[in-house]
Parts: C-alpha cells; sequence; structure tokens
C-alpha cells in the first residue's frame, strides 16, 4: 500500500486512515528489491530492509523501507 504518513510528535507514524499511531511489528530483509531497485540494496545484508507497521485501531498495515532515525 503506498499511501502517506505523518508523524506524530512522538515520532511514530500515524495511520493514513484513522490517525493514530503505528505499531512497528517487524524488519525484514526484501531479496526482491535487487530487482526493481539495485540502488536501495545493503550490499552486507543482499537485500533491503523493510519495515513492517499495524495501527492499532483500524488494523491497517504498511510496508515501507526501512528509514533510518
Amino acid at each position: 500500500m503506498n499511501k502517506q504518513t505523518k508523524a506524530s510528535e512522538k515520532g511514530r507514524l500515524r495511520c493514513p486512515h484513522c490517525g493514530r499511531e503505528m505499531n512497528l511489528h517487524a524488519e525484514k530483509i526484501d531479496y526482491n528489491a535487487a530487482i526493481a531497485s539495485p540502488e536501495s540494496v545493503d550490499p552486507m545484508l543482499g537485500g533491503v530492509v523493510e519495515e513492517f507497521l499495524t495501527c492499532p485501531s483500524c488494523h491497517l498495515t504498511l510496508e515501507r523501507p526501512e528509514r533510518s532515525a
């Protein structure tokens, strides 16, 4: 899903559907991203680290490339 998200005052992502702060559930390596976006591949991991977030209110799930702090 490709929706615009905004950060809360605490720096956590807000759900683009209901506005509640989302929970980070996992960070996983996407090895298939090397095909679509070779410039974003981490050479040590051989893929792109993806974040998976879920809204505790409406249960919307988002997947996006990991963002550095």
